[in-house]
Formats: structure tokens, C-alpha cells, sequence
């Protein structure tokens, strides 16, 4: 959202986040409603695992693609610390070439072994292995797609925001906040 509104451009930037995030929510209930009967009702349901395994595999993918959109995959940047910019520039974009690389030699062999699945099916609801296993080749493109773009980003980088991502949490915002709120609750007291 943004001015209250509804964005599509930033619906579709982070719909992995979204898909992972509603994902974790499904997961979390069903694990705490099985134990819950589990130990009031001295009953548990099967089933209640193998989808929380399903879910679990999805949210993983989708996060994975999640994190390439947001610059929080792994990646070890000593080296570039160290280096100029241009070649600071030149190593992000090779990095991004790889992993791309890497991504879609994945998605070639998960795309062989899901076919050879042929018609198997899940111990305990019956859905189709393949169904189940289908979203690991699309996290594998989707996050070829966000290389894509993260790397036509980088292109257009100059040397004070070249590869940076936002913190997950800015530390030093949430701390001139504390201070800014507890300054204001002394000089209120103080009156």
C-alpha cells in the first residue's frame, strides 16, 4: 500500500514475500491446533503434518526468491569492501551471472526428477508428488527473474548505494525513537 492505497507494482515486487509469509501463518496454525487437540483432546490429526511439510517446502521457496528481491541472500562481501568501485561493480554483476547460472542448471535437474515422479502421490491426502514438488522450479525461476532485475539494478547503481539492500531492522532508527519518546515522558514528568 502506499498512501493508503493499493499498489500493484508493489503487490507484484513482493509477492513472494506475501506467498512465504501467508505460508509461515498457515504452518504455524495448523502445527499449534494439532498439538492443541493433541494434548486437550488426546487426539491429533495425520494429515496436519504432511501439509505442514507441504507448506514448509513452498515457504522456503518462495522465500529464497523473496530474499534475491530484497538483497538478503547470502553472499559474502569481504572482498568487496576492498575493492574499486568498478570492479566492486563488475564482481556483484558476475556474482549475479553465477548465481543465475547455478539457478537454472537446478531448474533443469529438479525438472527431471519431478517428471520421473510420474503419478506418485502423497502417504495421506493422495496429491500428486509432482503438484507438491512443482514449486520448486518455479521459486528456481522466479528467482532467476529477480537476478534479472537485481542485475539491470545494479547497472544503473553509482558508488554510494552500489549493492546495498535496507536492513531487515534499522537498530539506530528504533533507538533514536526509544530516546526521542523516553526524552519527551521525563520533560512531561517534569511539568
Amino acid at each position: 500500500m502506499k498512501d493508503g492505497k493499493f499498489d500493484p507494482q508493489i503487490f507484484i515486487n513482493n509477492v513472494e514475500l506475501y506467498l512465504s509469509a501467508l505460508l509461515f501463518i498457515v504452518l504455524t496454525v495448523l502445527l499449534f491446533g494439532n498439538v492443541v487437540c493433541r494434548y486437550v483432546l488426546s487426539h491429533s490429526f495425520a494429515w496436519v503434518e504432511e501439509v505442514a511439510t507441504i507448506a514448509f517446502v513452498w515457504m522456503i521457496w518462495f522465500a529464497m526468491s523473496a530474499a534475491v528481491t530484497k538483497r538478503k541472500h547470502l553472499r559474502i562481501d569481504f572482498v568487496l569492501e576492498l575493492v574499486p568501485f568498478r570492479v566492486k561493480k563488475g564482481m556483484l554483476i558476475l556474482s549475479n551471472v553465477i548465481f543465475a547460472g547455478f539457478d537454472g542448471y537446478l531448474l533443469y535437474v529438479v525438472i527431471t526428477i519431478i517428471q520421473r515422479l510420474g503419478s506418485s502421490q502423497t502417504t495421506l491426502l493422495r496429491l500428486p508428488q509432482q503438484l507438491v514438488y512443482s514449486v520448486i522450479p518455479l521459486g528456481l525461476l522466479l528467482s532467476i527473474v529477480r537476478i534479472i532485475q537485481d542485475t539491470a539494478k545494479l547497472l544503473k547503481e553509482n558508488e554510494e548505494n552500489l549493492g546495498s539492500s535496507k536492513p531487515a531492522m534499522d537498530l539506530d532508527e528504533c533507538e533514536r525513537i526509544y530516546l526521542e519518546k523516553k526524552a519527551a515522558r521525563e520533560k512531561g514528568g517534569e511539568n
